[in-house]
């Protein structure tokens, strides 16, 4: 609910803070002393229209911040999450700002937003019924919203259905037109892959190929170099005659010479071990270089087909552009691809089944929602005529009319069901039945809405309600009924009601007098709580009581807010 108000520079109002708590809080004032400003400044934080017009005379800028309780509110927590944001302490700000200059600052929970996210905040929050804004219940889109509340645990298991095989249509709906989209381009893609397949599958490329290729190319270019550098190191280690004797020779000599003194020193010794250990390695070495002698024959052919080879993935590097150990994936993938398109005619019949089975649970899940639906209604119309009966509405006819489902299969599913519902009514005996919005009599309107709020009372659609001057064409035995009708709505919302009438004013929980004050040589409109004998001094005005000093006036006034306090009481 709403908490609290902050209110700066808007119009006549230089600075205002106003506390709220539950029940019925009523603001009374006389004509022109600013009840209208408040208003105004609540539309302002809710997401109305901002009018520069509103900014206080010699102010650049003006502001209202509202703080709201929403710790048992898991609709608006959500919503919150969707923007990352969240409540202190369950205490969520919402916070308008508008300026001579444009500019216009939107904040939720202390974080700059969009104004229409704000919007989506406050509308789910407060209610406001006044002659022009937020009338949500005169917009046929929020009646089946409306009845649906009336109804009970089997038809809200029902509505819950109704969503769930709706969210199943979609998502089988999605899934088919995806697939008949690509199925609409599956000739062009199917010849496309297997174009690209057969040219892949006749390559074969292996992974790590072509660097083993580009390796052997290189030794096949150099293959006269290497072979005769191995010749040259072979015949440097063997070489035996002439004087340019090979490394072997040398130190099969070297060891022969350290033999023969080893025996006159351990170090001689270990010469002699050395150079004969070096000696065996070099003989070795030489046997080595000897076999890679003997394998290096070049072929001339084989070098034609590892340059063939390379070749082959040049090309292929060139038309896919991707390096060559990332062809066989491809390859993968597109034999992939090629295999599902091959067999799409069977995934589209078995989507297209799937779509046709959830549109027919759907509509079966409809159907049933709808004749709940219609049951409630009649529930529904007697409620609200009793209500109206109440308000002195005696001769007025109420009914929900159903627009009939469009049963050539063309009217779309919706998570609320096939129904179109709009709410319509005859003031007059005789009259024919008329929408809601089209009734013009103000004081009609004032008491169908009140009827409305009265019989959903308990249903707890939004928290917080604001009437606007809803007495607007009420007086005499009517008024006390609207009076206790507000009281009704006030046990299971709060409400804030802008008021000339002296039995709701007596029926309040929370009075508050709004005045216009002149302080140095401006004006100003203030508001603030009344006490016990402040509310019944008001309630005498309201009565139109001149002297308040008078005793039958104030008399009457006490116990005018004395028994709307007893009835508090009693129920």
């Amino acid at each position: 609910m709403l908490k609290s108000m902050t209110v700066r520079n808007i119009a006549l109002i230089e600075e205002l803070n106003v506390q709220f708590f539950d029940g019925l809080h009523v603001l009374t004032g006389e004509t022109g002393a600013g009840k209208s400003i408040v208003v105004d400044s609540i539309n302002l934080v809710l997401g109305e229209r901002a009018d520069r017009n509103l900014i206080r005379t010699g102010c650049e800028k003006a502001t209202v911040e509202a703080i709201f309780d929403i710790s048992d509110n898991r609709q608006i927590k959500d919503l919150l999450k969707t923007e990352s944001l969240e409540a202190d302490g369950g205490m969520m700000s919402v916070f308008r700002e508008i300026s001579m200059s444009d500019r216009n600052v939107c904040r939720v929970c202390g974080v700059i937003v969009q104004l229409n996210f704000l919007r989506q905040v406050t509308e789910i929050l407060v209610d406001i019924h006044g002659q022009h804004e937020h009338q949500s219940l005169l917009d046929e889109h929020h009646h089946l919203a409306y009845l649906d509340a009336f109804g009970d645990e089997t038809h809200q298991i029902l509505l819950k259905d109704v969503n769930d095989q709706y969210e199943a249509w979609h998502e089988a709906g999605a899934k088919f037109n995806a697939i008949r989209r690509e199925n609409a381009q599956r000739a062009q893609r199917q010849e496309f892959l297997e174009s690209r397949v057969k040219d892949l599958k006749e390559a074969k490329p292996v992974a790590g190929e072509k660097e083993k290729l580009t390796n052997l190319r290189m030794r096949f270019a150099d293959h006269e170099k290497i072979a005769n550098a191995l010749k040259a190191v072979y015949q440097n280690m063997t070489a035996s005659e002439g004087t340019n004797l090979g490394v072997n020779a040398l130190l099969r000599g070297a060891v022969e010479e350290s033999q023969r003194i080893a025996e006159y020193d351990d170090r001689f010794k270990a010469l002699a071990e050395r150079l004969q250990s070096a000696f065996y390695e070099a003989e070795e070495t030489a046997l080595d270089v000897r076999a890679l002698v003997d394998e290096e024959d070049y072929d001339e052919e084989k070098y034609e087909q590892v340059l063939a080879r390379l070749d082959v993935y040049r090309r292929l590097e060139k038309r896919y552009g991707m390096e060559a150990d990332t062809l066989c994936d491809y390859y993968e993938e597109l034999s992939q691809e090629l295999k599902t398109i091959q067999s799409m005619d069977e995934t589209l019949k078995k989507a297209e089944a799937e779509y046709k089975q959830s549109l027919s649970e759907y509509r079966g899940a409809a159907s049933k929602l709808s004749t709940s639906r219609k049951q409630v209604a009649g529930k529904f119309q007697a409620i609200i005529e009793r209500q109206l009966n109440d308000l002195g509405m005696e001769r007025t006819s109420f009914a929900c009319v159903f627009t009939p489902h469009d049963s050539s299969g063309r009217q779309q599913p919706s998570p609320e069901g096939d129904d179109h519902v709009g709410f319509h009514i005859s003031p007059n005996l005789g009259e024919p039945l008329k929408p809601l919005k089209r009734i013009a009599s103000g004081g009609e309107m004032s008491r169908i809405m009140l009827a409305m709020k009265a019989a959903a009372a308990d249903k707890r659609l939004i928290p917080t309600m604001i009437f606007d001057e809803i007495d607007t064409g009420i007086s005499g035995r009517v008024a006390g009924v609207v009076a206790e009708k507000m009281d009704d709505i006030a046990r299971h919302h709060q409400v804030i009601c802008v008021s000339h009438l002296p039995q709701i004013a007596a029926m309040a929980d929370h009075q508050y007098l709004v005045e216009k004050q002149v302080s140095g040589d401006r004006t100003i409109t203030t508001l603030r709580e009344l006490d016990y004998e402040e509310r019944v001094d008001a309630v005498a005005s309201l009565l139109g009581t001149q002297d308040l000093g008078g005793s039958s006036g104030k008399l009457h006034a006490r116990n005018m807010v004395e028994a709307a306090q007893n009835r508090k009481k009693r129920d």
